[in-house]
């Protein structure tokens, strides 16, 4: 069985509208060992006690709220804290998935940072992968449209659980690029 770990790195926590999408996500994963990290928000991250949880993920779930153009600053904590093991085999080449949550703007863009962020660490972005759900866009779904294939829905997590699960059960080889190890805090700014 596969492991999956859902970070939700919103600021609406447990009781978010992003939770809610960790949720409808989750249905569709259930064949798959499910690991959701919903304390982002309420502690700070001790890096040592998730390297184990990291370690034996196969693949992940980032989740965020939309923030002045922004993930929330609980991923924020997150991703700077897990910078040490950017290009290793906890991150190398497992599949990463993207939900962002948003009600009217900015979310694209968050999305599109995130997959870049998240790619750079080593993870590898499947097809189909990120979704951002809008207020504007379920507001729009409500109305009959002929554009409503063009928003975002709910029945598109379902796509992104599909093809998370697809990459997850494919063996690839990668290679990383050269990264110091030594010391990722090092002062490089001079006067």
């Amino acid at each position: 069985m596969k492991k999956i770990l859902i970070l939700n790195g919103s600021l609406g926590g447990n009781s978010g509208n992003t939770e809610f999408l960790i949720e409808h996500l989750q249905k569709k994963i259930s064949n798959s060992e499910v690991v959701h990290l919903k304390d982002l928000l309420e502690k700070k991250i001790n890096i040592n006690d998730l390297k184990t949880k990291l370690e034996t993920a196969s693949g992940f779930v980032f989740t965020s709220g939309t923030y002045w153009d922004s993930w929330g600053s609980p991923m924020q904590y997150f991703l700077e804290s897990a910078t040490e093991f950017e290009a290793s085999d906890i991150f190398m080449g497992k599949p990463a998935a993207v939900m962002i949550t948003m009600h009217s703007v900015g979310g694209k863009s968050v999305l599109s940072r995130l997959q870049g962020v998240l790619n750079t660490l080593g993870m590898m972005i499947p097809p189909m992968t990120g979704i951002v759900y809008s207020l504007a866009g379920q507001l729009a779904l409500e109305t009959e449209s002929t554009f409503a294939e063009d928003f975002w829905s709910l029945d598109d997590v379902d796509i992104i659980a599909h093809n998370l699960l697809t990459a997850i059960n494919n063996e690839s080889t990668y290679k990383p690029w050269p990264v110091d190890h030594k010391d990722p805090k090092r002062l490089w700014v001079k006067e």
